[in-house]
């Protein structure tokens, strides 16, 4: 039985109200209905909306119960760093998530979720990622080589770079080979993603008997079918000289109880890592595509420093420090379309935000995607511009003003991950193929669990020697 999704209402304090404290400003309860449909229908221009009209901290109605919307990077410092203790994974958003995601890192609170980032946070050491840098370059070739792209042939790239995400996670994870299980995960991700998104804005499908709870539950069923026999099948395969992540999971002892994980936490976490690490890196590689198709003077500019640095040899994880313009390529291009474009806390205690009360039980969302475009730390926000984040441009600006990956003690674990491996693919490929958008095509983005391009992205890709 999936849990019902109850949001707290948010109660406060005779003290709070005898400081003259206000509530942040937003619309009326009487718009709760047409909020929440609005919401649903496109959060990224609704949010916008809000923070133009109401300012950097609001209050929305919906028929979840009252949220409050947090945009000034000062607010999400206070949230996510400056008093975390007050702020747990919690809300309509957790409870979504820990249907498919369990009780894994992404998830999970408290003593048990710090018992378990002190266990995998050795696996994501720089020494350990730097070990991966040649897994993510093969794979990228073998990605180029099985694909055998071809201009008349237009491809999904939002699909194409799932599936080469996937394969190098997975390869990562358990050393082995994701091609027999890719088309079975594709269809549990691609269900679980999409009905979780949904169950965000109408809860009963999870808490009532629905045909989305069963679809639901069979999808979730079917990831956890595949990870427990990857599992198995990488125990039975033990040499005891394996390097992977489930090695380094299975092996991982607390310092303090000398404790490691149950089967149960290590398929959650199995999984977390799984789907967090090749969604968001996924996203990330298909907007910088698109963008790059839409800027071709940037696009040559980072062909060109491709042919300096590399002069037409495959890349290592040691030539990034002289490609630093495709890592602020990834970083501009994460700012614009960030994959985690929303995430969420709920108050355990009566706190204040820029002025304005926050109510114990209080469900608080961040808004990357509306922080990362703020004018008051963005000039020109909606433009395409790498160059922000040169250092020099870079130096002096708010810290969270930039979240792609989160902040604070709960920042996403695998970030250095997710950005080498995005290098790492692009150098890979750009130097051989330059892709271009199909002629008319109009590319919306679409809030679900990640930021995704609604119905994909279909470009062609072009071979550099025929262009």
């Amino acid at each position: 039985m999936f849990p019902s999704i109850v949001t707290p209402q948010p109660t406060t304090s005779r003290a709070s109200q005898a400081k003259g404290i206000k509530h942040p400003p937003g619309p009326p309860w009487p718009t709760a209905l047409w909020n929440t449909i609005k919401f649903g229908q496109d959060p990224l221009s609704f949010a916008r909306e809000l923070r133009e009209r109401y300012g950097d901290v609001v209050t929305l109605q919906t028929m979840m119960g009252p949220w409050t919307l947090v945009f000034h990077p000062d607010g999400v410092r206070h949230v996510v760093q400056e008093n975390h203790q007050n702020y747990r994974k919690g809300g309509p958003s957790d409870q979504v998530l820990r249907v498919t995601l369990g009780n894994g890192l992404l998830t999970n609170n408290g003593e048990s979720w710090l018992t378990q980032r002190r266990l995998i946070q050795p696996a994501f050491h720089r020494s350990r990622i730097a070990g991966f840098g040649q897994l993510m370059t093969e794979g990228a070739t073998a990605w180029l080589e099985e694909t055998q792209l071809d201009a008349s042939d237009p491809l999904d790239v939002f699909q194409q770079m799932s599936g080469l995400t996937l394969t190098i996670v997975c390869k990562a994870l358990f050393g082995a080979d994701m091609l027999p299980y890719k088309q079975r995960v594709f269809e549990a991700l691609g269900t679980a993603i999409r009905l979780e998104a949904q169950a965000f804005y109408m809860p009963g499908l999870l808490s009532l008997p629905t045909p989305q709870r069963h679809d639901l539950y069979k999808a979730r069923d079917a990831l956890y079918a595949v990870v427990d026999e990857l599992i198995a099948g990488r125990k039975a395969r033990a040499t005891g000289s394996e390097n992977d992540l489930l090695t380094m999971l299975l092996e991982a002892r607390d310092a303090e109880t000398g404790l490691g994980m149950n089967d149960l936490q290590l398929r959650d976490e199995v999984i977390t890592l799984m789907v967090a690490g090749h969604e968001t890196t996924s996203g990330a590689l298909t907007w910088t595509l698109l963008l790059l198709s839409q800027h071709p003077e940037i696009d040559a500019r980072l062909r060109e420093a491709y042919t300096r640095v590399l002069s037409g040899r495959a890349v290592t994880i040691e030539d990034l420090p002289q490609l630093t313009f495709g890592r602020m390529v990834l970083e501009e291009s994460m700012r614009l379309y960030p994959p985690a474009w929303v995430f969420g806390r709920q108050a355990l205690a009566e706190d204040e935000i820029g002025g304005y009360r926050i109510a114990k039980g209080a469900f608080v969302l961040l808004f990357p995607a509306v922080t990362h475009r703020h004018p008051d730390f963005w000039e020109q926000p909606d433009v395409f511009d790498p160059e922000r984040f040169a250092p020099e441009r870079a130096t002096g600006r708010h810290r969270f003003a930039y979240i792609p990956f989160g902040g604070g003690p709960r920042g996403c674990i695998g970030n250095q991950f997710a950005l080498t491996e995005a290098q790492l693919i692009l150098a890979t490929i750009l130097p051989r193929y330059q892709f271009r958008l199909l002629p008319g095509a109009k590319v919306i983005p679409e809030p679900l669990i990640t930021l995704r391009p609604r119905g994909g992205l279909r470009m062609t890709a072009h071979r550099q020697d025929e262009l």
